[in-house]
């Protein structure tokens, strides 16, 4: 890979209340390179969306916390800008698709209008050049007949095409990073493959980062370089997304993956991980996922493990991996 672009050190996110204290990120490190595509996978709840807003600082306020920790962009800390500077780094240099790309389109501003607002909010591009520029962007992101779709608004369009439009939008300012936040939810197969082909096609053109937050491990051998695993609020597993899928390390990663239903094998019952996530407000003692482990044991009870070497750029967050405390 490139440069480090982005690198993410002890981040800590919680929601503080009157009635408690949700540790929503608690202690997430990983990095992402200069043309590099890192997955973050986990079930609902785990910390993901959460992570994706702290790295923008889009947390709903006054709840929504940074307590900690580093997000460091291009030799710039994120957690110490003024919003002033915040405003430079977000849809200029850092863009996000939110988790429901149907509802992040204004139904009364026409598609034109709200590509063009991103360009103008970053650039001095007015007037008919402006009109070109969003032609363009439509064409990148292949609708068809542009000139004339920029005087439509979002109910004319198709679920598939609103979500090109959203796509538009985050690229429309050229950003070194973009995330991703589960922008293939509420898409069929058919325009799920062309959607991911598209932001393929995108990153390869502009030279872009990419950050893609999905339950859908398909989705990851398809379009990752590294995964990170979240679990209860904190990375137990990254790597390259080979060792991921061929040597999983932490018992966790290895249930999603038997999760997964195959192809080439019949079963009648699908396999699934016994138990829930913990509540972040109240976390159980030791690892954050001994009570839903196969292998846990008396050790797994007391003490949180720490992130360990298992081989070359893999590393897990699991007692057996490092003899019990």
């Amino acid at each position: 890979m490139g440069n480090r672009l982005l690198d993410v050190i002890d981040l800590k996110t919680y929601f503080i209340t009157p009635r408690s204290v949700v540790k929503a990120v608690d202690g997430v490190s990983f990095h992402v390179d200069e043309n590099e595509t890192l997955g973050i996978v986990g079930e609902s709840g785990c910390g993901k969306t959460v992570t994706s807003l702290s790295i923008l600082r889009l947390l709903p306020r006054p709840a929504g916390t940074i307590v900690g920790g580093k997000i460091m962009f291009e030799g710039l800390d994120i957690v110490k800008m003024t919003e002033k500077q915040l405003q430079r780094i977000r849809g200029g240099k850092i863009s996000m698709i939110l988790q429901d790309p149907m509802a992040s389109l204004n139904p009364v501003f026409n598609i034109g209008n709200q590509i063009g607002e991103a360009i103008t909010t970053h650039t001095k591009i007015t007037g008919k050049n402006l009109v070109l520029r969003v032609i363009d962007i439509l064409q990148r992101v292949k609708i068809p007949s542009p000139e004339a779709r920029i005087r439509d608004f979002p109910h004319q369009m198709s679920g598939g095409m609103k979500q090109r439009v959203v796509g538009a939008i985050s690229i429309s300012c050229h950003p070194r990073l973009l995330i991703a936040d589960e922008p293939t939810t509420s898409l069929d197969v058919t325009i799920q493959a062309q959607y991911l082909q598209l932001l393929k096609d995108l990153q390869a053109e502009f030279g872009m980062s990419l950050i893609f937050i999905t339950h859908d491990f398909g989705i990851v051998a398809s379009m990752c370089d590294r995964v990170a695993v979240m679990y209860a609020g904190k990375v137990v597993e990254t790597a390259p997304v080979r060792d991921i899928f061929f040597r999983p390390a932490h018992p966790y990663t290895v249930a999603l993956l038997k999760a997964v239903p195959k192809l080439e094998t019949e079963t009648d019952r699908l396999i699934s991980i016994k138990g829930q996530p913990p509540r972040l407000d109240n976390l159980p003692e030791g690892c954050s996922f001994s009570p839903r482990c196969f292998q846990c044991g008396d050790g797994c009870l007391r003490a949180e493990p720490t992130l360990v070497q298992v081989g070359l750029d893999h590393y897990a967050r699991c007692w057996q991996l490092q003899g019990k405390p």
